[in-house]
């Protein structure tokens, strides 16, 4: 399932870029760079611009469903972080043998240099 949904996150994250960019601004925008002064001949004067907000609202409601999808996807199938946290869910802990005491670590004193 993951491996559905992430294509088309990234398809739909594209998208969303691609007719934000295009939308025009109060500068004009990249509208005019890819030929957007010639789409104002087929949309009409201000027809482009309905359009392509409309179109922005459905990738980013795409965009947001996506982005959920994959949370849950990921938070549903979550791997172990840590060897520790693996062993901690495999199962419980063999006891601890009676009558075994922890070593403890050794000090050694500095040997005298005749002082």
């Amino acid at each position: 399932m993951f491996s559905i949904v992430l294509p088309i996150h990234i398809l739909v994250s594209a998208c969303l870029v691609i007719v934000t960019l295009l939308q025009r601004g109060k500068g004009g925008g990249l509208s005019g760079v890819f030929g957007g002064g010639g789409s104002q001949s087929v949309f009409g004067g201000r027809g482009a611009t309905p359009v392509l907000a409309k179109a922005t609202v459905v990738f980013a409601v795409l965009f947001m469903l996506t982005s959920l999808s994959l949370t849950l996807i990921s938070a549903s199938r979550r791997a172990p972080r840590s060897a520790v946290e693996g062993e901690m869910q495999r199962g419980p802990f063999a006891p601890a043998e009676e009558g075994l005491v922890p070593l403890e670590p050794i000090q050694e004193e500095p040997e005298s240099t005749g002082e």
